[in-house]
């Protein structure tokens, strides 16, 4: 026999009929469909989600980070001059800005939430993007204003035009003594510091959770204030460069303009995050994998039983002519076609819950009262999702491969029945 008369006998065999075995190769389609669109899904989420927080983590930071080395003579890690350091940045292509971060007690009337300051040069914001993301009021870095998150304004219950008090750590630590065999003394009333006020210019939104509920941007000036810095002074330099994903060169560069400093890529910050998110990936396909093949044990099944229904046609093939080699692939053959009816199948309903998946999450969440995907778990607003080629690929030949390999035994089956045997009651 040619492939193509295999191919044909191969269908004929698979194709539906009212019987318990057509119920059964159904069921094995369905399977390998599930279990091929349970996994497009999962990686297309989890690809989606490394790829917006990769997204948000370089549209709300910089690509790069410099850090002054602490030490005796420089016990707060400041950097006191960051221009010049800028103009080294700009030597090596990076652009540069300086910036303060500090830890924060922010206040309004009797609500008290740990925040975090970001000050911001307003001569000099880099590639800080505070324009565009300005739900409410106005941009603006100027001295005794600040700018909130969407998230901050509801938790102190302020609005545009209110007023916030921020308590500084760094002063608030000024106000006790702590001594060295334990315990604290009150310094004198006249060292009491008390809290800065600032009225809220604006309000923002960078659809970052975990980021919105934090930040707090400021003057660099305020800032210093604040953190005890002189004006000018910043407790770290962000730097942008061309290409963020391949940055190496100029890292290495700029380390070897400022001795006394060291440079740590966006990358090497958010390592773990990057990391974890990687390795439950891997791990989601590794154990969704498992699915297809349960599905292809379900094929062997199928096709045990077709053998045995199919041992006199079987036995008439090869009384015919036809060789084991030939009766087997007719039967390896079916299992091929029942792994790309299933993975064909399976690709386009995963392609289909994909792109209904937030219409699907929301329909969901209105009909059971449970949100199915919190911000604040998640820190993201909406699921998101990333088809990507190489992945369906991957999934489409691995499952019908597991689909083939599950029909060699029932071939190999047929291919050794003895077709004297197989005709003795025909």
């Amino acid at each position: 026999m040619n492939i193509r008369s295999e191919l044909f006998l191969a269908w004929r065999y698979l194709r539906p009929k009212r019987n318990a075995i057509s119920v059964i190769t159904c069921i094995s389609i369905v399977g390998v469909s599930l279990g091929v669109a349970v996994l497009i899904i999962v990686l297309s989420v989890m690809t989606g989600f490394t790829d917006l927080m990769k997204e948000k983590i370089l549209e709300t930071t910089a690509h790069l980070q410099i850090h002054s080395y602490v030490n005796y003579q420089n016990p707060s890690g400041a950097i006191k001059n960051p221009s010049a350091a800028i103009k080294k940045m700009k030597e090596c292509g990076i652009e540069g800005a300086p910036v303060v971060y500090s830890q924060v007690l922010a206040q309004s009337k009797d609500s008290f939430f740990p925040k975090a300051i970001i000050g911001i040069d307003p001569a000099n914001t880099g590639r800080i993007n505070l324009k565009d993301t300005m739900k409410y009021g106005e941009y603006s870095l100027e001295k005794g204003e600040v700018l909130i998150s969407q998230v901050t304004a509801k938790q102190l219950d302020v609005s545009v035009g209110d007023k916030i008090l921020l308590h500084s750590p760094n002063k608030l630590s000024k106000m006790v003594n702590v001594k060295k065999g334990g315990g604290i003394d009150v310094k004198k009333a006249s060292e009491v510091y008390l809290p800065d006020e600032f009225t809220v210019k604006g309000i923002y939104s960078f659809d970052k959770y975990d980021f919105d509920k934090m930040i707090i941007f400021m003057n660099l000036d305020d800032a210093d204030d604040i953190v005890g810095l002189p004006w000018g002074a910043c407790t770290m330099i962000y730097g942008w460069v061309k290409d963020p994903f391949n940055m190496s060169n100029e890292i290495k560069e700029l380390a070897g303009k400022l001795p006394d400093m060291y440079v740590r890529s966006w990358a090497d910050i958010n390592q773990k995050l990057l990391g974890v998110l990687s390795v439950e990936k891997n791990m989601m396909f590794f154990l969704l994998i498992f699915i297809v093949i349960v599905a292809a044990f379900s094929i062997a099944n199928t096709l045990i039983t077709v053998v045995i229904q199919k041992t006199r046609e079987v036995g008439l093939l090869k009384a015919l002519g036809a060789t084991s080699g030939g009766v087997m692939r007719i039967f390896v053959l079916q299992g091929f076609l029942v792994g790309v009816i299933g993975t064909f199948s399976g690709t386009i309903m995963g392609f289909l819950v994909i792109h209904f998946r937030n219409d699907l999450m929301r329909f969901v969440s209105r009909n059971t009262g449970m949100e199915l995907f919190p911000k604040e778990f998640y820190f993201f607003n909406e699921l998101p999702a990333h088809i990507v080629a190489g992945d369906v690929a991957w999934i489409a030949v691995v499952s019908i491969i597991l689909c083939t390999f599950g029909a060699l035994i029932p071939a190999w089956r047929a291919a050794i029945l003895d077709p004297a045997r197989s005709l003795r009651y025909e």
